[in-house]
């Protein structure tokens, strides 16, 4: 055995032949693109053509493949907990695509294959390592926004979509689709802490007949509220992130944040609130208090978090916990608590 590993892809769609087999070229000294499969003899050529690997037909010739070491599972979404389950049997490596389940009891069952098969199985939660979402993080960590009470996540897009993924019996619908990737943000925001849930779904451009505009609130047992909010019906985006602080504000939308915040080194003195008629002098800004003014900083950044991250960063993260045994930044019980918010949003909304 060589320190490289030897990958094989099931299932060769958007995600497995555009995304996990594009990305492994990237990291040629850790991984090779050993083989794949699909039901499409189409797209098994196109693996042949495009990446040189091996295409099978066979599902078991296909696990049992002694050189493999690691199946990165992209087959639709209703059948990966059984594709998870065949591959940890075979007694290979898994990487999960998302969602890992369809439901909470399919996460618990995800967890016990976990449990059954230990440092196994990687759920490939890639969204956690995106650049934007680790800067946003340091940036509240400086403490510079002071506390911050409220967080709004949006992916927008308007898109008459007509596949597989706007159509419930398949596992469609964006809560399957960005779901898992902004409701993990959520929850990484809240500690993991939910108090309570408000949902609404609601099918908006896409022709299927699954949800394509969705708006969660979870507010936490600390206070903070997330507003998530994916939709395939918004013709005009609204900024990626929005957060609100006591001490000031964050927006991002792409590589740009824009930052507005009370000088760090201003302390405001100790006052109390008046009872009496407000003053008429002093204009609109300070009509209703007599209190120092804000001294306020604003700032335009790229966004570069400290350690140079992006989303296709899951891969040597992957490498280093098969390899060397370091903790998978994204647990098994993370991607479940994912599951357990879907599963609360699908009875909290009634949607047909």
């Amino acid at each position: 055995m060589t320190d490289t590993i030897k990958v094989g892809i099931w299932g060769l769609g958007r995600a497995g032949l555009n995304m996990h087999a594009a990305e492994l070229g990237l990291y040629p000294e850790q991984f090779e693109l050993h083989s794949g499969i699909d039901i499409d003899p189409a797209r098994n050529q196109i693996l042949v053509e495009k990446y040189g690997a091996k295409a099978y037909t066979n599902e078991d010739a296909f696990l049992n493949d002694p050189e493999v070491e690691l199946i990165s599972i992209a087959t639709r979404s209703p059948d990966h907990v059984a594709h998870c389950e065949r591959a940890l049997s075979a007694g290979k490596y898994v990487f999960l695509e998302k969602p890992i389940g369809l439901s909470y009891t399919d996460g618990l069952k995800i967890l016990a294959l976990s449990q059954q098969y230990p440092g196994k199985l990687y759920p490939r939660q890639n969204r956690r390592f995106e650049a934007p979402f680790n800067h946003i993080k340091e940036i509240m960590a400086s403490g510079i926004l002071g506390d911050v009470y409220e967080i709004k996540l949006c992916r927008h897009s308007f898109q008459r979509r007509s596949d597989w993924q706007t159509i419930v019996e398949c596992g469609g619908g964006q809560l399957n689709n960005w779901g898992p990737h902004i409701i993990d943000h959520a929850l990484q925001f809240l500690d993991y802490k939910v108090a309570e849930i408000w949902s609404d779904l609601k099918k908006v451009a896409a022709l299927g007949n699954a949800e394509d505009h969705i708006k969660i609130v979870l507010k936490g047992e600390s206070g903070r509220v997330i507003d998530m909010e994916i939709s395939g019906g918004a013709a005009l985006p609204q900024n990626e992130y929005t957060l609100f602080g006591t001490r000031g504000a964050l927006t991002c939308q792409g590589a740009d944040i824009h930052l507005k915040y009370i000088d760090p080194d201003q302390e405001f003195q100790k006052t109390e609130a008046f009872a009496g008629t407000p003053s008429l002098d002093g204009g609109v800004s300070n009509a209703y208090a007599d209190l120092e003014p804000v001294k306020w900083v604003e700032e335009h950044i790229k966004v570069a978090p400290q350690k140079p991250t992006q989303i296709h960063s899951i891969w040597p993260a992957l490498y280093d916990s098969v390899r060397n045994n370091a903790k998978f930044p994204v647990s098994i019980e993370q991607a479940v608590a994912v599951l357990k918010v879907t599963d609360q949003v699908k009875k909290n909304t009634s949607f047909s």
